[in-house]
């Protein structure tokens, strides 16, 4: 059977930004305790005290690995740019689609395949399933970043702490590619010039 330090830890892993903030001491623990019982053990009154050991437990003992993860990140986005390029669409098919292609991705389900938007109409005529009015956006970052856990964690969660979403995201060697609507792209644009501005400082 787990034990309630074994349940917290889980839990936390599977919620990075929670786990962020107790590990930097930014939260009040018997706050944060408190939610944890309601969420995890509604039902038993008593876990407050183990969860709340459990908490400090974690923050005594990978706070350190914490910060060390988060030098990596920081270690990587220093050296990446971003790159956008506006109207472009996204088109689901079964195999090739007869126009040319800036980035795809395949699985056992179909393509995907990002292309011009000056190609959207004909291949909606083809009967293909087209998403439009959509802007590309790439992070390009060095060669550590296939050995750096953590990046595409802190990317998509500062992105998804703003509300926006992303449509499609394709990781390809050090080129991180990520599918938004034309609405979101200067954000997002600002999100990640942020993160490499704040890293270089």
């Amino acid at each position: 059977m787990a034990t309630t330090a074994n349940i917290i830890r889980l839990y936390l892993k599977r919620r990075p930004q929670l786990l962020s903030m107790v590990n930097n001491g930014l939260c009040n623990y018997s706050a944060l305790a408190r939610r944890l019982q309601r969420e995890i053990f509604p039902n038993k009154k008593s876990e407050f005290a183990a969860i709340k050991a459990a908490l400090l437990r974690l923050a005594r003992d990978t706070g350190r690995a914490d910060v060390d993860w988060e030098r990596g990140v920081e270690r990587i986005l220093r050296s990446s740019t971003v790159e956008i390029r506006s109207d472009v669409c996204v088109v689901s098919s079964k195999g090739g689609i007869g126009v040319p292609v800036i980035a795809t991705s395949n699985s056992k389900s179909g393509v995907m395949s990002v292309v011009d938007a000056s190609y959207a109409k004909d291949l909606k005529r083809k009967g293909l399933g087209v998403m439009d009015g959509l802007t590309l956006i790439i992070l390009c970052s060095p060669r550590d970043l296939q050995d750096t856990p953590g990046c595409v964690s802190v990317i998509l969660n500062a992105i998804a702490a703003e509300g926006i979403n992303v449509l499609e995201f394709i990781s390809c060697h050090t080129d991180t590619l990520m599918i938004v609507r034309n609405a979101d792209s200067v954000r997002v644009y600002g999100i990640l010039s942020d993160l490499i501005e704040k890293s270089r400082n």
